[in-house]
């Protein structure tokens, strides 16, 4: 038997892409499903079912266009499939037969081996599934070996249709895909060894999916408004910006407020100011940010699913984004948000504006959200009931698992509602707000503080609050030349500001708690600019534990004052492990602890700022004070005492409380730092 064997994988030219190709196809079928069918019947549809609602044409296509190569001889075709799928449905169609064989992928448990046989002339092949796993459907792809069937054969394959399908031969610790080195081939009956391969992508598995390949929210948008969020104007004395959410039904957006000492009701007749939308902000499907630079399906390297992240039962829904200006300082008002209709608001909510000089004021810090948002409600709501004076809400990024998806922020905004509504958020984006691709279902959200650097505005944006500067930059924006304009607008900004407190949020840390995580180019562009302003708290999230340093300046410790004090929070359900600080960066930690969701609260009074954080049961987990000018010595200081429904903290606590909690964060820093 002659077999032709190449030792190394080799590319074959394409051939011209044929129209409609299976993505195509497959993407106008999922529409079409859509269409046609409710979320209940799509998400119990049987395999049959599909069969018999796509064209004769459309199960060609699927069954015969996935992968096409030319032979020049009759051939035997093996396809290496996982033998727990539901079988791909063209097999039958194509006179394939299983047979005795087996054969192992590593990671993989044994596959069976099918096989039949192709007259000289072009072969073709289908999806490698039309369900998903989660209903027996076929996960991993399967792997394809070619022989002749005459033995005294050369066998030559040209004409490999898709471009980045590969050639290579069938061999124990040769890889079964194209762009899967790491699962190879680790057991083959004798007959396969030697065979020509031809490769398909990994990545590809699931183009032929027509079950459950839509994302489904379980939170659609109706014409009643709903995720209503507050963030920070141009100037918080003075103005605020509210947005809400609608289905595309309701184009009409209004803001009916009044102060809330004045205020009496939204009914038609009463005393009361309003502000319109310009118009809905269209929030459909990101498809075109996530295609890129690439102009049809069959050139997107990612899988078909990838380029449908937006909720099948609720696909397009309209946002609403209305400014405030002309606000009292220092002033309460009650709004309601709708369509301008009696009867058409939203229930009346509340928020504070800032006064005009500077004022102690509180806010709230919390990390990384990201999924189990059931899990992270009661410590959200905690956070706001003890602390419902709190001017706003910093969230240090990952606030939802995939940033694209908007059954994820659905779920986000389903477990605060009530909380932004009240206390502006103030977002900072993570890598999962990213998730690979541009970030504009985040930016699309929120109107944010427009005074970022250039092509970097609302990624990056600045405010001040009372007597306290606060900065927010991009940790996913790491190119040598994004990290150098951060570095140069960060460096005008905290030049700029004239407070008594700075603080600088960032997502990924300047110095983190998971020992096998580091981000060593972003100290290296922020730290000097940080250590020459005197930034007093760095704000951070990303290693999901919780984190205090010890105040650092030039990588050192320093004494109290003389530094910034980096923290890590984490407010989740997804933790990481904790260590090997003092290896990284040479210093002890003052506080690092694993597995624990907190919240924290500033309290920032002149030259004194008091920090707690607490778990969900309102526990005190770590505290500190600073103060930039010296305590009167006939006025000793005192710890801060949170009332049990004040302004600020979990729980009343008295000196016995403190004494034991200051015994115990002794123990745990012992135990777990």
């Amino acid at each position: 038997m002659i077999f032709l064997v190449l030792c190394t994988p080799v590319l074959v030219n394409a051939q011209t892409v044929p129209n409609p190709t299976v993505r195509d196809t497959v993407f106008d079928i999922q529409q079409r499903f859509l269409e046609q069918f409710t979320t209940e019947e799509l998400q119990s549809m049987t395999p049959d079912q599909v069969l018999d609602n796509i064209s004769t044409e459309e199960r060609h296509i699927l069954g015969t266009d996935f992968v096409r190569f030319t032979v020049n001889v009759p051939v035997v075709v093996s396809v290496i499939r996982d033998p727990w799928p539901v079988e791909q449905f063209w097999l039958s169609d194509l006179g394939f037969q299983k047979t005795n064989l087996t054969a192992q992928i590593r990671y993989e448990t044994e596959w069976d081996v099918w096989q039949a046989e192709f007259p000289a002339g072009e072969v073709g092949l289908g999806v490698n599934g039309i369900i998903d796993g989660g209903s027996n459907g076929s996960i991993e792809s399967y792997a394809i070996a070619v022989a002749p069937v005459n033995p005294a054969d050369t066998l030559e394959i040209s004409g490999l249709y898709h471009p980045s399908y590969g050639i290579d031969r069938v061999a124990l610790d040769q890889p079964a895909w194209a762009d899967e080195s790491s699962r190879y081939f680790v057991s083959l009956p004798d007959e396969l060894r030697g065979q020509q391969s031809v490769q398909l992508l990994r990545a590809r598995r699931n183009d032929g999916q027509l079950i459950n390949f839509s994302k489904i929210t379980q939170y659609p948008s109706s014409v009643d408004p709903d995720q209503i969020v507050l963030t920070l104007g141009e100037d918080s004395s003075r103005s605020a910006v509210v947005q809400w959410r609608t289905s595309d039904q309701e184009s009409a957006g209004k803001v009916v407020f009044q102060e809330k000492n004045r205020f009496t009701g939204f009914d038609a007749g009463d005393d009361y100011l309003s502000a319109s939308s310009e118009g809905p902000v269209l929030i459909d499907s990101p498809r075109g940010d996530i295609m890129g630079e690439y102009e049809t399906l069959d050139d997107y390297p990612g899988g078909l699913l990838d380029l449908r992240p937006e909720p099948g039962n609720d696909p397009v829904v309209h946002r609403h984004i209305v400014p405030l200006r002309d606000l009292k300082p220092a002033t309460s008002y009650v709004y309601a948000v709708g369509n301008g209709e009696d009867g058409g608001w939203s229930a009346p909510q509340e928020f504070t504006t800032e006064a005009a000089d500077p004022e102690a004021f509180s806010f709230l810090y919390m990390g990384d959200v990201q999924h189990g948002f059931e899990e992270w409600e009661p410590l959200a709501r905690r956070a706001h009931r003890y602390t419902p004076n709190a001017r706003f809400i910093v969230m240090t990024g990952d606030m939802v698992n995939r940033g694209p998806e908007r059954d994820n922020w659905d779920a986000f905004f389903h477990a605060s509602e009530g909380v932004y509504s009240e206390q502006p958020l103030v977002p900072v984006l993570g890598n999962h707000e990213y998730n690979g691709v541009e970030p504009t279902l985040y930016l699309n959200q929120f109107m944010l503080p427009e005074n970022g650097p250039e092509g970097m505005v609302e990624r990056l944006y600045s405010y001040q609050y009372g007597d306290a500067f606060f900065a927010v930059i991009d940790g996913s924006l790491k190119g040598e030349d994004e990290l150098a304009r951060q570095a140069a607008w960060l460096d005008q900004q905290l030049a700029q500001a004239d407070t008594t407190w700075k603080f600088v949020a960032i997502h990924q840390p300047i110095y983190g708690s998971r020992p096998t995580q580091d981000e060593p180019e972003l100290r290296e562009a922020f730290l000097p600019v940080l250590d020459r302003h005197g930034v007093d708290v760095m704000l951070q999230g990303h290693t999901h534990a919780y984190l205090r340093t010890q105040p650092m300046k030039g990588g050192e410790v320093v004494p109290e004052g003389e530094g910034t004090v980096y923290l890590v929070a984490n407010s989740g359900t997804k933790f990481y492990e904790v260590g090997g600080f003092k290896e990284k960066y040479g210093a002890e930690p003052a506080v690092m602890i694993g597995d624990l969701a907190t919240y924290q609260v500033f309290d920032i009074d002149g030259d004194e700022l008091r920090y707690r954080s607490y778990d969900v049961n309102g526990d005190v987990v770590d505290s500190f004070s600073l103060e930039k000018a010296a305590s009167d010595p006939d006025q000793p200081g005192e710890e801060p005492v949170p009332e049990a429904d004040g302004d600020s903290g979990g729980g009343a606590w008295g000196w016995p409380v403190l004494l034991a909690f200051g015994l115990l964060l002794l123990a745990r820093r012992g135990a777990r730092t």
